[in-house]
């Protein structure tokens, strides 16, 4: 097994420092979780924060307007309309899909591209396909669902872009060094940094037990349950094989075929809505 402690030391370093070199839309995040949390929380504080990067400004829109937050088709022109129209949680949630985003793409080093895509397509699936099925999880929100689902491959992206500035990870021929360092270390650095970003309770809870299963608090028992259904559903959904409607059947009590395949269909095409509107991160 490798010995990482000097990186993981500098990883230390910068996230108890507040970590300067958050992408963007993390600083946002970051900055909004208290205005969020915050129960009268005004709508123009939250424009007011939203609007003052433009890229974020941009996507959040994009978004906004996207059939996974938006399925009722209604144009939104604005931010404060975005807000005003879907609410806090959305607003949060997209965030943290931009902030994703450019996480993948700050991965840095050609090689790291193939294990950024494949956690990035991972992260996004799985939230598509959660918000789909929160409803069959008595007290799951789909909002909720979709964050987590967004953020359970933070640390891979973290510890990519960090890893990037170090010949013993960056250089190809260390590939097993840095295989070794995200098998070792994603989940820690996940729910080390879904705490630093103040994410909701339920949330830290499941971030906890994702990569490492264990007991979860009985507040997040009922997120967990349609996670781990999510995760289970991934392969039958967005790769089904040969004689869909059966394996779909077996794997998605306790609902029927036809609901099952309707959710799948959904599904799919919420993850082609959801690509093109984080399109160019």
């Amino acid at each position: 097994m490798n010995s990482h402690h000097g990186f993981l030391a500098a990883v230390d370093r910068d996230l108890l420092a507040g970590d300067a070199q958050f992408p963007t839309a993390l600083k946002l995040l970051a900055a909004l979780r208290q205005v969020l949390d915050d129960p009268d929380a005004s709508v123009s504080r939250v424009t007011t924060l939203v609007g003052a990067e433009p890229l974020v400004t941009t996507r959040m829109l994009r978004l906004a307007n996207c059939v996974t937050f938006n399925p009722a088709g209604v144009q939104i022109l604005t931010v404060e309309q975005a807000v005003q129209r879907v609410g806090f949680n959305m607003v949060r949630t997209a965030a943290t899909a931009v902030a994703v985003g450019q996480m993948r793409a700050l991965a840095g080093v050609p090689h790291f591209g193939a294990i950024a895509d494949a956690a990035w397509q991972y992260s996004v699936r799985l939230s598509v396909l959660a918000r789909r099925l929160a409803p069959v999880h008595a007290g799951v929100r789909a909002d909720e669902a979709g964050l987590c689902g967004l953020v359970v491959e933070l640390g891979t992206f973290y510890l990519l872009q960090r890893a990037s500035r170090y010949p013993s990870y960056s250089d190809a021929s260390c590939i097993e060094a840095l295989q070794d360092l995200l098998a070792q270390h994603v989940a820690h650095t996940t729910a080390r940094l879904a705490h630093a970003l103040g994410l909701p309770v339920a949330i830290l809870a499941v971030l906890d037990a994702w990569h490492q299963p264990r007991e979860v608090l009985p507040l997040a028992g009922a997120l967990y349950g349609c996670m781990q259904q999510a995760e289970a559903l991934l392969a039958p959904v967005f790769d089904p094989p040969e004689g869909e409607e059966a394996a779909l059947a077996g794997a998605w009590a306790p609902l029927s075929a036809a609901q099952a395949l309707g959710i799948a269909s959904d599904a799919r095409a919420a993850l082609a809505d959801l690509a093109g509107a984080l399109g160019g991160q």
